[in-house]
């Protein structure tokens, strides 16, 4: 295990109180377990050699300027979800930002609430559906943090289609650079307020986030503005239990519903038609074989076996989840009436939830808080996922045919969990734009050695969204992916190796979810530049 020096660590303690900084074994052990996309055999990621807990941006500012004259690598979470948030190397610093967790702004009118990094986005929308409101919340669920979808991630969720993805949804920001400067984005940085991500001047936003966000390899993001949408639910929901026991009462303006399409293309046709139509709050591809694994997984195993059941549930393949919502009931049965006659040109099923045991179940996990992804990890203990382009939808949905096809292979050899290998799940974003994502899960025992079959697979879902021109997805989430797709797309990793440089000339942001330095990529037109 290897400690910070002495020296640094009591300058850390110093600056922030021996109480808000620790070595221990057991303290650092429980940063290091992170099963949750941790490719390797183990559910270990290297142990940090301390973990800092800041409260303001000075003390974030403080630490990152400790980092940069003792050349210590450091890397920061917020709510701590997944193996990108830790450490790649033994040595580095782990920030945890847990002590900032402040809804520091709610702004009724116009729509924006201002959060610190540990606000969840269970939490906002708590607070958010008192005023009328409610946050996107992404697919990993309310549990993550809303500023670091924002910033630092790629975003996507089941709200799509009313309340766009999480890349979108970031207004003004405060952002501590890997130097231990403080720069403000957009209206924050006049003064002006938290209300716009960009101006005067030109927009930082493509070098803060781009399309999937560096995963904290750029600093350290201690303040965001996101924005917020109209909820017509009731402000304080009854909520009774927890996971598969919720019972909650749904209002008569909202109504959910089971749409069920013949085949990828027709689901993918339904899918523009209801973007069109400005009908649905939220409209998500999930395969109903999906379903299975997450909320009966021993059961599971035995259905999988029956050929009469796998028939059945191979007819529901192409399921997608549309929640209606609206402020009037009136509206609410116009919107239904637009959906039962599209699912009938279109030759789709609609199956109505409302008339289902356990509705109040369906639209609270799925429609409300976005629980479902949590129930992943129940089947096999881990899970991983791929492809997953924010592209035209036709092409989102494409995507989940050559997952199906790439996929079934691995599950034959034993390196995933058979659910029929088609659980692409995704949604269509912000209505007529019709475009969104479509993201293919695996899950597996980690227990069972087999990583090497699990990388094999992340190559190969690279290679064919390569072969297909399927757009730069979730197949990008190894580290190193860009040496792949990077030729392929205009050598953007280079642009993004030079941004690296210039951000964080001591290269002490951990950089192995992002890319490295340009010096070690192209080390001889780093030299020839600088000259």
């Amino acid at each position: 295990m290897k400690l910070l020096p002495k020296d640094v660590y009591r300058e850390l303690a110093d600056a922030l109180g021996e109480e808000n900084i620790s070595q221990e074994p057991a303290v650092l052990d429980g940063y290091a377990w992170q099963p949750a996309m941790n490719l390797t055999n183990q559910k270990w990621i290297p142990r940090p050699a301390a973990v800092i807990l800041p409260a303001t941006t000075e003390e974030v500012q403080t630490i990152v300027r400790i980092c940069n004259q003792r050349q210590v690598k450091f890397k920061a979470h917020s709510t701590g979800w997944a193996a990108w948030g830790g450490p790649s190397q033994e040595g580095e610093l782990q920030i945890d930002l847990r002590r900032m967790n402040r809804i520091l702004e709610l702004d009724e009118k116009n729509k924006f609430a201002v959060v610190e990094p540990y606000v969840c986005c269970g939490q906002l929308q708590s607070e958010a559906m008192k005023k009328g409101l409610t946050c996107h919340i992404i697919g990993a669920g309310p549990n993550t943090s809303a500023l670091a979808s924002a910033t630092s991630a790629w975003g996507y969720g089941g709200t799509g289609l009313s309340t766009g993805y999480s890349g979108r949804n970031v207004l003004g920001v405060e952002w501590v650079l890997p130097d231990g400067e403080v720069l403000q984005l957009g209206s924050p940085g006049s003064h002006a307020g938290w209300f716009s991500g960009d101006g005067p001047g030109p927009g930082l936003r493509g070098i803060m986030r781009g399309f999937s966000g560096t995963q904290g390899s750029l600093g350290v993001f201690t303040k965001c503005a996101v924005k917020l949408f109209p909820w017509y639910g009731p402000p304080q929901p009854r909520v009774e239990g927890i996971l598969l026991d919720v019972e909650t009462d749904v209002p008569e303006t909202e109504k959910m519903f089971f749409v069920v399409a013949p085949s990828f293309k027709k689901y993918a046709d339904i899918s523009y038609e209801i973007g069109n139509a400005e009908i649905a709050y939220w409209f998500c591809r999930s395969p109903l074989n999906a379903g299975v694994d997450l909320f009966m997984p021993r059961a599971g195993d035995r259905l999988f076996e029956s050929k009469p059941l796998r028939a059945l549930l191979k007819a529901f393949q192409h399921l997608g989840v549309a929640l209606l919502s609206s402020p009037s009931k009136r509206e609410v049965e116009y919107q239904e009436k637009v959906l039962r006659k599209i699912t009938v040109e279109h030759g789709c099923i609609l199956l109505d939830l409302s008339k289902a045991p356990g509705y109040g179940f369906w639209w609270w996990l799925m429609g409300v808080r976005s629980i479902p992804t949590a129930l992943t990890f129940r089947a096999g203990g881990d899970f991983l996922t791929s492809y997953g382009s924010p592209v035209e939808y036709d092409n989102a949905i494409r995507q989940a045919e050559v997952a199906q096809e790439c996929k079934q292979k691995y599950i034959d050899q034993g390196y995933f969990k058979d659910d029929m290998s088609d659980i692409g799940w995704g949604g269509i974003y912000e209505g007529t734009a019709n475009w969104g994502h479509c993201e293919t899960a695996a899950m597996f025992d980690r227990r069972d050695g087999q990583a090497e079959g699990r990388f094999k697979y992340l190559e190969d879902s690279a290679r064919t969204t390569i072969e297909h021109t399927l757009g730069l997805g979730l197949s990008n989430l190894p580290p190193g992916a860009w040496k792949v797709y990077g030729p392929q797309l205009h050598n953007y990793h280079l642009w993004e190796a030079r941004i690296k440089k210039a951000f964080d000339p001591n290269s002490v942001g951990d950089e192995q979810w992002y890319v490295p330095s340009i010096d070690e990529i192209e080390p001889k037109e780093s030299s020839s530049d600088e000259q």
